[in-house]
């Protein structure tokens, strides 16, 4: 969410005549930009973390560290990335709509700060 307001105030600033002519449309171009990259970041622990939950006896996953060598061990390297272009999905959307909420309603709570 930190990375999405920055994004689209510098769309809008270095587009003002293309893609960041609205807010929207500039809000959109920052979580096409700002979706993939977060979710490629954050999905590897996130694949570790859901196959330590689904191992609930800890048999076959123990650590982060174990998780990761099992995997790349198993299924390769690409492994870590497993389900990535439906979480980017999810993340784009997810960004776009909490930046518009967060610009919509921080002027209504938060006035005193504008």
């Amino acid at each position: 969410l930190g990375l999405m307001p920055v994004l689209r105030q510098a769309i809008q600033k270095n587009f003002p005549d293309s893609v960041g002519r609205s807010e929207d449309s500039a809000r959109f171009a920052a979580a096409l930009i700002g979706g993939p990259f977060c979710s490629m970041l954050s999905h590897p622990p996130d694949t570790f973390k859901s196959c330590m939950q689904g191992d609930v006896e800890r048999t076959k996953f123990g650590s982060m560290r174990e998780t990761c060598g099992v995997l790349v061990k198993e299924r390769g390297i690409t492994s870590l990335w497993a389900g990535a272009p439906w979480r980017i999905f999810r993340q784009l959307v997810a960004m776009m709509i909490f930046d518009k909420c967060a610009s919509q309603l921080s002027m209504t709570l938060f006035p005193h700060r504008f």
